[in-house]
């Protein structure tokens, strides 16, 4: 049986982290993903003349089993060249920024019109239709916008962001369901339609709780782990480094508090629920944070699991590589890069119980326009065609 996307094909414009991480999955579900890059180095993310190899390693996790097409948008010959792509393609994404596809002709008020069943796909940072449309937009500057920030932190200090790339991921994920939404809508209707995801848009659902409590009149003060709705909760150090621990619900911190050996403390009003709790918090961190110093990381997760109190280990970035877990799960796919050797990809979280994406089947990241000439004789240029324009400067 054939994977739930094959035979669709899509036409890839993105670049950075949200659009090539929403093509990267539906290149798992098995979409044919042709990646438009400008000649002659690639897409930014590539970085040649900063990486080894020339080219970034994070733009190899991200671009496993795509083709790689060289055009110069700039170029009108190339825009034309796009245009044949388009006539075949069932699906385009792009996440420029917002007025750059109208300046290039490529905007979907044109494209639909000629193109009545495609899918145009788009990420935004603020939105297209917004008053910060045109305001350049990072996984950062969206942290900060969002609130995200301004909650972030210790109360004595500033806020913090986090390198991790939430926004940028859950916006590819996001333009995925809409994909498939639209892809479905269009089997039923014939007609293809415009997806816009917003950074902004994907990063207000994870603040819920924070804007409950907004719009409940309790405003959210910075508190670094602790959280006051569930005391207590920190992270806490151990022999060998540290532990995060999460008591939800009473019964966390009663079975918390008979491993402590502190039995007396349930019945007691000074700590009756989380809020009495957090009315004490420092004293309350300060006698977990003594237990645990007492014994090793490992050997409190084990405790903990067995009495049912939510924990985890705080891990490294190496030792989260070094879980064998990640590899089980297909997480992380070895392959390897003509300039680079041995590399591993990201993977696909998404897991189907029958005919799933095959790590077997894993193509190695392209390299810059390694599939130009292919693609471009599926569409009636003949290879002296494609030096001629290669000689131009359009691929």
């Amino acid at each position: 049986m054939a994977l739930p996307l094959e035979g669709i094909r899509v036409v890839d414009l993105g670049q950075i982290f949200a659009a090539p991480y929403c093509t990267l999955q539906l290149a798992y579900m098995g979409a044919e993903i042709i990646k438009i890059e400008p000649p002659p180095q690639g897409e930014m993310l590539r970085r040649p003349n900063q990486s080894p190899g020339g080219v970034n390693y994070a733009f190899l996790m991200l671009n496993p089993n795509k083709k790689s097409v060289t055009l110069n948008l700039k170029h009108s010959r190339g825009r034309e060249i796009l245009l044949r792509l388009l006539e075949d393609a069932d699906v385009l994404v792009e996440n420029f920024a917002s007025g750059v596809m109208e300046q290039l002709e490529l905007d979907y008020q044109r494209l639909g019109a000629r193109f009545p069943r495609l899918i145009y796909a788009s990420v935004k940072g603020y939105g297209s239709d917004g008053r910060w449309a045109k305001l350049g937009a990072m996984d950062s500057t969206i942290q900060a916008a969002s609130g995200f920030i301004s909650v972030t932190g210790y109360a004595d200090g500033p806020g913090v962001r986090t390198p991790a790339a939430f926004i940028d991921m859950g916006t590819g994920s996001h333009l995925v369901s809409g994909i498939l939404a639209a892809l479905i809508q269009r089997s039923r209707t014939g007609r293809g339609q415009k997806v816009e995801v917003a950074m902004m848009d994907v990063a207000l659902p994870p603040m819920t709780g924070l804007i409950a409590n907004e719009l409940e009149g309790k405003p959210y003060t910075r508190m670094g782990n602790r959280h006051r709705s569930a005391c207590p909760s920190n992270v806490y150090e151990t022999a060998d480094g540290e532990i995060m621990i999460f008591c939800v619900s009473e019964s966390h911190w009663e079975a918390l508090a008979r491993m402590m050996h502190r039995s007396e403390l349930i019945g007691s009003p000074r700590y009756r629920d989380h809020a009495a709790r957090f009315a004490i918090v420092d004293e309350v961190d300060r006698m977990v944070n003594e237990w645990t110093r007492a014994h090793r990381r490992e050997d409190l997760v084990q405790m903990l699991l067995e009495n049912h109190v939510p924990c985890a280990p705080v891990r490294s970035i190496a030792e989260v590589l070094g879980d064998p877990e990640i590899r089980r799960r297909g997480m992380l796919l070895d392959t390897a890069f003509p300039t680079r050797g041995a590399v591993s990809v990201m993977g696909c979280p998404i897991k189907f119980s029958e005919d799933g994406y095959d790590s077997r089947e894993l193509n190695a990241p392209p390299m810059v326009g390694e599939h130009t000439a292919q693609i471009l004789s599926r569409i009636g240029f003949a290879p002296e065609q494609v030096e001629q324009l290669r000689a131009e400067g359009v691929v």
